[in-house]
């Protein structure tokens, strides 16, 4: 049986995160192509942020993430280091770097 990783549930259903898991969702979102796009990815998170209860762990996890700052593509120095790092988030392996992928126990 496969689970999901906390953060896949935290940032695609904003699932009760705490600060540090919205924080995360918002860096995520903010790769999306457009603004319309961005809107409606920050939006799902916070409708639902009451869904799912994230415990400490989930927490520790994401900040885990925002740490790494492997997420965060609006910290890059250039407009252009900023595409770059959106085309990696949204491949595989970015989004493994993020924890946006489900395990095998």
């Amino acid at each position: 049986m496969s689970k999901v990783v906390p953060l896949l549930a935290c940032f695609l259903l904003a699932a009760g995160c705490k600060d540090a898991c919205l924080a995360l969702a918002d860096q995520i979102c903010a790769c999306q192509p457009d603004d319309a796009s961005k809107n409606n990815c920050t939006l799902q998170a916070k409708n639902a942020e009451s869904t799912f209860s994230v415990g400490s762990a989930d927490e520790k996890f994401c900040q885990q993430k925002l740490d790494l700052q492997q997420c965060d593509c609006g910290s890059q120095s250039s407009q252009a280091a900023t595409a770059a790092c959106c085309v990696k988030l949204n491949t595989p392996e970015g989004r493994a770097a993020c924890g946006l992928v489900i395990t095998s126990p």
